[in-house]
């Protein structure tokens, strides 16, 4: 199954009929309060010629989680909060394999976001983002299934197993390493593509791959290569 948003093939995630979008309503004080940690991104990958435009949220204090691919090429990424405050980060993780990086942005003053537990199939969530590199958006989400699937690196090489959460959900560009939220606005999981081929169909690392890289955010000071850019 071919998806966009960075990573190019998830193989055989889904191959069922079209799945209804659930009805969430994200008006509990936690989701409201998660939302002041969700941020923009955005940055200019040279070497490509083009701007790029993702998500993210904050994992510790200072340090931004999003996907790889939304920073690829980018020697100087931008974080903007809903409010349009604007502060210029430095990748300190980046994980092409993995698609997960680490923004430090001195200065934030968002709360970071508490971790849960992956969550079954049929539950419900919420996932927060910027699509289309627009205005802040909270859609609903349900689990469809979360297991291992193969996918290849942001680049479309060397495809490895790892878990994900298939959704029923209507993910956006744009929307790339937004969280994955629980009904306690708690991050269940990242946001890194949507199907091509299939409506209502969206992707998400599950917490496998989230909680080791959220663990080490904090200490993470040193600048790295974000790598190259993906073109388109």
């Amino acid at each position: 199954m071919v998806v966009t948003e960075g990573i190019p093939r998830v193989i055989e995630a889904f191959n069922g009929p079209v799945p209804t979008v659930p009805l969430v309503t994200a008006t509990s004080a936690e989701l409201l309060a998660a939302q002041d940690s969700v941020l923009k991104i955005v940055g200019t990958a040279y070497a490509c010629g083009q701007n790029q435009s993702g998500s993210g949220f904050v994992i510790a204090p200072d340090r931004v989680l999003t996907n790889a691919h939304v920073v690829a090429g980018v020697s100087e990424p931008v974080v903007e909060s809903a409010d349009g405050t604007a502060r210029s980060g430095t990748v300190v993780y980046f994980d092409p394999a993995g698609d997960l990086a680490v923004i430090a942005v001195p200065g934030l003053d968002a709360v970071p976001l508490g971790l849960g537990a992956d969550l079954a199939t049929g539950s419900l969530a919420v996932s927060d983002g910027y699509p289309y590199g627009g205005p802040f958006e909270t859609g609903p989400a349900e689990v469809v299934a979360v297991a291992p699937a193969v996918v290849g690196d942001i680049y479309g090489d060397n495809p490895t197993s790892r878990s994900i959460y298939t959704l029923a959900a209507d993910i956006q560009h744009g929307e790339s390493g937004g969280p994955l939220l629980n009904q306690d606005g708690k991050v269940v999981g990242v946001v890194f593509a949507k199907s091509t081929v299939t409506a209502n169909i969206g992707y998400a690392l599950a917490m496998e791959s989230v909680t080791p890289v959220a663990a080490e955010a904090a200490s993470l000071t040193d600048s790295v290569e974000p790598g190259h850019c993906v073109v388109g």
